[in-house]
C-alpha cells in the first residue's frame, strides 16, 4: 500500500526518533526481557557474558545467561546511523512548487526519510513587444520557458529629439516661424513664432518710367527686407519753349552727315583703284614666273 505524503513524513520523523534511541542506548546493555519460560527459583537471574557494541553502520548484541535455571538469550545492539539508500523522486519540483523525494535505509525498509526539493524558478527571456514612443511607453514581455508564465515591464518614453529648425524669417509688418521637427518621429514638431520687425528699411528711389512733354512719370523705392514696393509719381514735363530752335539743330545735324558722307565716296573709291592695281600686279607676276618656268628664259 501506497503512504501518502504526509504519512511518510510522520514515519519519517517516528523513524528518525527511534533511531535517536538507539543511538544513545546503543552503548548501554539491552533491557532485559524475561524468556518465557519461567525460572525455577520464580525470577531469572541474568548475568551479561559476552558483549559486541554497535558501530555506526553495523549492529552489535549482547548475550545474557541466568545463573540460576541456565537460560541464555541475546539482545541486538542496533547501528548508531542509518545506511541510507539512494533518493527517490516523489514529485517533481517545477518553477513555483517544491518537490517531494525520499530514501529508505538499507538495514530497516520501514525507516524512510524524507525531504522537499526546492522549487526550480522561473527562467526568463524578456522581448520587446510595444517601442517606446517620444510620449507613451513601451512594453517588454517576459516568457518563462519551462512552464510558460508571463509578465511585462513597461520601457520608459524615450522623449523627443528636436533637431536644427526651420526658419521662416519675420518680415517687416508679417511674423515670422521657426520649426523645429522630432528626428524620432516626423509628425511631432514645434513651433515658435517671431515677432515682425515693425518698419520698413527702402533704398534709394529709381525712376521706372522717365516723366515726358505732359505725361507724368514713375519712381519707385523696395524694401531691402521683403521687397515690399513703394511708388510715387514723377512730374510732366513742360513743352519746349523754343520749338523753331530745335528744327534747326535737327537740319544742322543732317547738314553735317551728309558732307562727312561725300567726304567717304573719294576715299572709298580710291581704297577700290589700289586694290584692283594690286590684283592686276600679282597676276603679271604669276604669269611670269609660268613662262620663265616652261621655257627656261631668265
Amino acid at each position: 500500500m501506497k503512504l501518502s505524503h504526509g504519512k511518510k513524513q510522520a514515519a519519517c520523523r517516528a523513524a528518525a526518533f527511534l533511531g535517536l534511541l538507539l543511538g544513545l542506548f546503543a552503548a548501554m546493555p539491552a533491557a532485559r526481557a524475561a524468556p518465557d519460560a519461567e525460572c525455577a527459583a520464580g525470577r531469572h537471574q541474568y548475568a551479561e557474558t559476552r558483549r559486541i557494541a554497535a558501530t555506526a553502520m553495523e549492529d552489535g548484541e549482547v548475550a545474557y545467561l541466568c545463573g540460576v535455571c541456565g537460560q541464555r538469550y541475546t539482545e541486538i545492539l542496533y547501528a548508531t546511523s542509518h545506511l541510507w539508500g539512494p533518493w527517490v523522486t516523489d514529485r517533481q519540483p517545477t518553477c513555483e512548487q517544491p518537490g517531494a523525494q525520499h530514501r529508505t535505509c538499507t538495514r530497516a525498509s520501514l525507516h524512510d526519510e524524507y525531504a522537499d526539493m526546492p522549487a526550480l524558478g522561473h527562467d526568463y527571456a524578456g522581448s520587446v513587444t510595444a517601442e517606446p514612443g517620444c510620449e507613451t511607453q513601451g512594453e517588454e514581455t517576459f516568457v518563462c520557458s519551462p512552464c510558460g508564465d508571463t509578465y511585462t515591464d513597461p520601457i520608459p518614453a524615450i522623449g523627443h529629439a528636436y533637431g536644427e529648425a526651420f526658419i521662416k524669417e519675420p518680415s517687416c509688418l508679417e511674423p515670422g516661424l521657426k520649426s523645429y521637427t522630432c528626428a524620432h518621429d516626423p509628425a511631432h514638431t514645434l513651433e515658435e513664432e517671431l515677432p515682425p520687425i515693425g518698419s520698413h528699411s527702402f533704398g534709394e528711389w529709381f525712376v521706372e518710367t522717365p516723366a515726358g512733354e505732359g505725361v507724368q512719370g514713375l519712381e519707385a523705392r523696395t524694401c531691402v527686407r521683403d521687397g515690399f514696393r513703394e511708388t510715387r509719381p514723377l512730374e510732366a514735363l513742360r513743352p519746349a519753349p523754343f520749338p523753331v530752335l530745335d528744327a534747326v539743330l535737327v537740319s544742322a545735324n543732317i547738314g553735317l552727315v551728309i558732307y562727312f558722307c561725300f567726304l567717304l565716296i573719294p576715299y572709298f573709291l580710291c581704297f577700290r583703284y589700289i586694290k584692283k592695281r594690286r590684283e592686276a600686279v600679282e597676276r603679271r607676276d604669276t604669269l611670269r614666273k609660268e613662262v620663265q618656268e616652261r621655257y627656261g628664259f631668265k
